[in-house]
């Protein structure tokens, strides 16, 4: 295998992969959803999907520089990307039968895109500042 399929398959295609899996959840017709208590806080669901799927983006966007390395830039295009997901998958779900168009799904995958980026500067922050294992 080839240094480049294997960069690939290691850093873009685990969010290409994500995109996937959301594309094919939300092209699901609402008669084949099952209505579980737990679909009733899909707020949280369409939360955690995307602030996975930041993490997984912001990892395939440069992912030959040094681990520790930190771009607002990067952070900035990747919570741009997720946002611009969310409304395309919304808009994608509102032409599945039985299924809607809801902002506040849009608004919801936008939180998980900036607690992404909460997430990364965090861990980015306590790396830098963390003690030296000699």
């Amino acid at each position: 295998m080839s240094i480049h399929l294997r960069h690939f398959l290691r850093y873009q295609f685990p969010a290409i992969g994500w995109a996937l899996l959301i594309f094919i959840g939300s092209s699901i017709p609402s008669r084949y959803i099952p209505s579980y208590k737990v679909f009733t806080y899909d707020k949280l669901i369409h939360i955690s999907l995307f602030l996975i799927f930041g993490l997984l983006v912001y990892r395939a966007i440069e992912p030959r520089i040094k681990k520790d390395f930190f771009s607002w830039g990067r952070v900035f295009f990747s919570i741009s990307v997720v946002i611009l997901y969310g409304v395309l998958d919304e808009m994608h779900q509102g032409s599945v039968p039985g299924r809607t168009l809801e902002i506040w799904d849009a608004v919801a995958d936008t939180v998980g895109g900036v607690l992404a980026a909460l997430v990364i500067y965090i861990q980015h922050r306590m790396r830098r500042h963390a003690p030296d294992r000699a």
